[in-house]
This record gives structure tokens, sequence and C-alpha cells, in this order.
């Protein structure tokens, strides 16, 4: 179902900083961009690189705090919003879009690649993973175009429905454009099942 994987680059070095993003372990990317920082203190891209690193893995068990904001706003995607609990809903959000760095953080090159990494990251495990995959129960496994067009329903109501519900769908523009793209680019037929969805 996905057209290419990474591979963990063999010198580290050769072909930075993209193959910072292809190295797959958390703790050689903290080595390797120390690294870098002690060499080119004033390198505004690697701080920008390192910050985003922080902001993702921060806590104290080192969990994708990208992936976590992606999930808790998923959360709120059948809920009816009212009076009562409109304001409870929003500030969440906002508190998650702040998390994934769409909300009170500077636009960046950086930032982008960032959020292509975390995107290529989560719809892998989406792909591969049997409990998404599967239906009923878990006795039925989706097969490759209902994976693919479940995922852009989830996409679609991450970045624009749910946000639109609060006014949010121009701060969440750039965020939604880049995980659209990585979506037609790592899946087989990504850009087809993404026309597909909104046809």
């Amino acid at each position: 179902m996905l057209a290419s994987h990474h591979e963990t680059p063999k010198d580290i070095f050769a072909n930075w900083p993209d193959s910072y993003y292809e190295e797959e372990s958390l703790a050689k990317r903290r080595q390797y961009l120390n690294h870098i920082l002690s060499e080119h203190p004033e390198s505004v891209s690697d701080q920008n690189r390192d910050a985003l690193l922080n902001r993702r893995y921060g806590g104290k068990d080192e969990t994708d705090l990208f992936i976590r904001a992606w999930m808790m706003i998923r959360i709120h995607e059948g809920d009816r919003i009212t009076f009562l609990n409109r304001k409870h809903i929003e500030k969440e959000l906002r508190h998650n879009l702040t998390q994934l760095c769409v909300l009170d953080f500077e636009m960046s090159d950086e930032l982008i690649r960032e959020w292509r990494d975390f995107a290529r990251k989560y719809l892998i495990i989406c792909c591969e993973s049997s409990s998404y995959r599967s239906t009923a129960f878990g006795l039925i496994r989706m097969s490759n175009e209902k994976t693919a067009l479940r995922i852009a329903a989830e996409i679609d109501q991450v970045t624009r429905v749910i946000p639109s519900k609060f006014n949010l769908e121009e701060e969440c523009s750039a965020f939604r454009k880049t995980v659209i793209d990585v979506y037609c680019r790592l899946l087989e037929n990504g850009e087809k099942y993404w026309n597909q969805y909104n046809a």
C-alpha cells in the first residue's frame, strides 16, 4: 500500500539535513543534531530543528507529541458542539494545534519538514496497523482502497472539518497542505484516492 519507505542513512552528515529526517532513531537524531550545533552553533536552521525536536519529543517518556495531539483532535470528530461544551472543545483544540506547532509557532522550512516527517510516520502506522485496517470487531481486513479513503477522511476531519467549527481553517491551511502532499506521495495511488474522497 505504501509507495516507499525511508532507509536509515549510512552517513548522517553526507546529505544534511535530508539524512537527518531519514534517521529513524530519536536518540541518534539528537546525537547528530547536537554534533552539528557544536560545529555550527550559528546555524539558524539547525537551531529551529532542535527547537522542533524538543517540542515534538519534549515529554519525559519521549512520546511523539505530534501524534498524541493529532489523536486528541480526532476524539472530538463526532462530537455535537453545544453552547455548554463549545469553550471546552475549542480550548482543547487550540492546545493540540499549538502542540502541533500550527498555532503560536513561527512558520519555517524546518517546520514544514517536521510536519512532513510526522505525517509520513503516522501514515505508515495507519497503513501497517492491523487494528486500523480492520472492521467488524477486527474480523475483516479492509482493502487498500478503503484504508486509504479512511485515512483521507481522517486528514480532512483533523485539518479542516473540526478547525472550521472554530474558524481556524486558515491557521491550519499550511499544515493541511503538507499532510495531504505526504499522503498523495507516500501511498500508492494516493493522489487518486484523495481525489476520489473529495469527489
